[in-house]
C-alpha cells in the first residue's frame, strides 16, 4: 500500500479516488435505498437529523484544520502530525460536547421535535470520530496517498453494508440501531485514517515539524468560508426542521432528494480532493494553466452523470420506494445547482492552494447569506421544493463568482472555466474509455 507521495501522473490519482468514490456511491445508493426501506420517511428524516448534529458541530470546531493538515503534509512539514490531531481532537471535543448539553433544551423545542434526549447525546458520540477522520484524511490526501484512502473509504462503505443488515433487517432497531451503524461505520473509517497518516507521514525522508502556531495561522482564515460552505448545503435542513409543523416526514423525502443529487459529486470531489495538494505543491504557472481546463472537464462529466442519473433516480423510486415519490421533484430542481457547485468545488481547491483562503471564505459566507435569505422566503410556501430552489440559486451565484476570482487570478476570460472547446469533449471521451479498460480489467483481473 502506498505510504507517501509515489509515481504516477494527476489524472492517475484522480482516475483511483474516482473510481473509489464511484463505488463508494454505488453500495451507498444501496445502502440509503436499505435505510430507507427499513426505516420509512419519518424515522429517516429523524435520523437524518440526528447524524446531522455531530457533522455539524464537528464543522463548527474544526477551524480550518483539515486544510492546514493537508497543506502542510503536503510540503512534508509531517513531523509529530499526527499526534497533533489526536491533542487537537481531544480538546475541541471536549468543550463542543459541554457546549451541546447546556443547549440540548432549545434544540429540542426548536428543531428535535419529538426525538429523545439520549439518541441526541448517541449520536453525538460520533464528533471525536468524525473529527479526528477530518484532520488524518488531511494527511493523507496532503501526501496524495490515494490507494490507502480508497481502501480506507471502501471497507467503510462495505461494512455499513454489513451493518444495516444486521441491525436493521435482523434485529430491527430501527432509529437507533441506525445510529449504532453509524458509530461502528464511523470508528472503523477513523482508526483506518489514523493508522494510514502515521505510516505515511513514517516513510517521509527528514520531514520537518510544524506548529500549532502555523497549524492555526493557515486554517483560520479558511475556517469561516468551510463553516459557511456547510452551512449553504445543509441550512436548508435545519430550516425545513424549524419552520414546518411536522419535519419528520418532509425531512424524510429531502434526505433522499440530496442523497441521490449528491451522486453526481463523485467525480468532482475527487478532482477536488487532489487539486488542493496539487497546487500547493506546484508551480504558479501550471496552475494557472491547469485550473480552467480541470473545471471545463470536469463540468462535462458531471453534467453527463446529472442527465443520466434522472431517468435511473426516477424508475428506481417508482419500483423499489413508492413511498419517497414526493423526493423526485426536489431532485430535479437540485440537480442543476449541483452541476454548477462542482466548479465551485475545483476553483476553491486552486484558491486554497494558493494560500488564498481569506478569498474562499469570503464567496462562501456571501452564498451561505443568500441561500439562507431564499429558504427564508421559499420554505414556508413551496416546503422542500422551496429549500431546492434556495440551494439552486446560491449554489450557481458561488460558482459564477469563484470562476470570475479564478479568471482573474489566472488571466483568463471566465467563459474559459464554462464553454467546453473540442480538446476538452476528445479529452472526456478519451479519460472515460480509458477508466472503463482499466476498471474491467481489474475485474476481470480478479475472476
Amino acid at each position: 500500500m502506498e505510504t507517501g507521495r509515489r509515481s504516477g501522473t494527476f489524472s492517475d490519482r484522480v482516475m483511483v479516488v474516482f473510481v473509489t468514490q464511484v463505488f463508494v456511491a454505488g453500495v451507498g445508493v444501496i445502502n440509503g435505498f436499505l435505510m430507507a426501506r427499513l426505516l420509512g420517511p419519518a424515522a429517516k428524516g429523524d435520523y437524518y437529523l440526528l447524524v446531522l448534529v455531530p457533522a455539524t458541530t464537528m464543522v463548527l470546531i474544526q477551524l480550518g484544520l483539515p486544510q492546514a493538515f493537508g497543506f502542510f503534509a503536503a510540503r512534508g512539514q509531517a513531523f509529530g502530525i499526527v499526534a497533533k490531531t489526536v491533542v487537537l481532537t481531544a480538546l475541541l471535543s471536549l468543550g463542543a460536547f459541554l457546549v451541546v448539553l447546556v443547549l440540548v433544551p432549545f434544540l429540542r423545542e426548536t428543531i428535535f421535535h419529538g426525538i429523545g434526549l439520549e439518541q441526541i447525546l448517541f449520536a453525538f458520540l460520533a464528533l471525536p470520530l468524525l473529527l479526528n477522520a477530518t484532520f488524518t484524511t488531511g494527511i493523507v490526501m496532503g501526501r496524495q496517498a490515494v490507494r490507502w484512502y480508497a481502501v480506507t473509504n471502501s471497507t467503510y462503505t462495505v461494512a455499513t453494508t454489513f451493518l444495516l443488515v444486521l441491525f436493521l433487517g435482523r434485529l430491527g432497531l430501527a432509529v437507533n440501531g441506525a445510529i449504532a451503524v453509524y458509530l461502528i461505520a464511523s470508528t472503523i473509517q477513523t482508526t483506518g485514517f489514523l493508522v494510514g497518516a502515521a505510516r505515511i507521514t513514517a516513510a517521509i525522508e527528514r520531514p520537518q515539524p510544524v506548529s500549532y502556531r502555523k497549524l492555526f495561522g493557515y486554517g483560520l482564515p479558511f475556517y469561516p468560508g468551510s463553516v459557511t460552505q456547510f452551512f449553504s448545503y445543509r441550512a436548508d435542513v435545519y430550516l425545513i426542521a424549524g419552520l414546518l409543523a411536522n419535519p419528520a416526514t418532509p425531512l424524510g423525502y429531502y434526505s433522499m432528494a440530496v442523497g441521490l443529487a449528491e451522486l453526481v459529486f463523485f467525480f468532482p470531489n475527487a478532482v477536488s480532493t487532489l487539486f488542493f495538494p496539487h497546487v500547493a505543491g506546484s508551480s504558479r504557472e501550471d496552475s494557472d494553466r491547469q485550473v480552467p481546463v480541470v473545471t471545463r472537464v470536469t463540468l462535462l462529466l458531471t453534467m453527463a452523470v446529472a442527465i443520466l442519473l434522472v431517468p435511473v433516480a426516477t424508475l428506481m423510486i417508482w419500483v423499489f420506494l413508492p413511498a419517497f415519490g414526493p423526493s423526485l421533484p426536489a431532485l430535479f430542481v437540485l440537480l442543476p445547482g449541483v452541476v454548477a457547485l462542482c466548479a465551485t468545488k475545483v476553483v476553491t481547491g486552486y484558491v486554497s492552494g494558493l494560500r488564498m483562503t481569506a478569498v474562499a471564505s469570503y464567496v462562501n459566507g456571501g452564498a451561505f447569506v443568500l441561500n439562507i435569505l431564499v429558504n427564508l422566503v421559499l420554505i414556508p410556501r413551496f416546503g422542500i421544493l422551496g429549500a431546492a430552489a434556495a440551494s439552486l440559486v446560491s449554489y450557481t451565484a458561488s460558482s459564477v463568482v469563484f470562476t470570475a476570482i479564478a479568471a482573474r487570478l489566472a488571466h483568463v476570460r471566465v467563459i474559459d472555466f464554462w464553454l467546453p472547446r473540442r480538446s476538452d469533449l476528445r479529452f472526456t471521451v478519451t479519460t472515460s474509455a480509458t477508466l472503463a479498460r482499466r476498471v474491467l480489467g481489474g475485474v476481470a483481473a480478479r475472476i
